[in-house]
């Protein structure tokens, strides 16, 4: 084998391996988000809905007063409602996988002051997706 074939093919080794130490780096990336799902517990009584989002069907709000999310799912179409949201350097995604008219609830613990973004879409429970396209732009609130 000559010196500049063999040159090539450990090139093309190093490349895949590279493609795949990247692979696995944006892979450890994305298990750092918080995908949970919003269950039936209420929220306290004295909570109020200070900021919400809407789609045609479905709805997002976020009460500052104990760092509540609500979701509504108004659609029959077997997608889940999902909160996609962000909080300084924490993100993720709630979702509502109990079906059309359910309103559901997440309780998180942000940071004093801390800028709450968030945004409705219509995603899957089963596989933690959100399908892309589906999502109301994004709105801010303070924690």
């Amino acid at each position: 084998m000559s010196a500049a074939r063999s040159l090539t093919r450990i090139g093309a080794i190093a490349g895949t391996l590279s493609a795949a130490l990247m692979l696995a780096v944006t892979q450890a990336s994305a298990a750092t988000a918080e995908t949970e799902r919003a269950t039936a517990t209420t929220h306290s009584s004295g909570v109020s809905w200070d900021k919400c989002v809407a789609t045609s069907s479905n709805q997002a709000c976020f009460s500052p007063t104990g760092d509540w999310f609500s979701v509504y799912d108004g659609n029959s179409d077997g997608s889940s409602a999902v909160v996609d949201w962000e909080a300084g350097s924490r993100y993720g995604a709630i979702f509502n996988a109990d079906g059309y008219g359910a309103n559901r609830f997440k309780n998180k613990d942000f940071t004093e002051g801390v800028t709450v973004r968030f945004r409705v879409c219509k995603g899957h429970w089963s596989t933690k997706l959100i399908t892309a396209g589906t999502c109301s732009g994004w709105v801010s609130i303070s924690a």
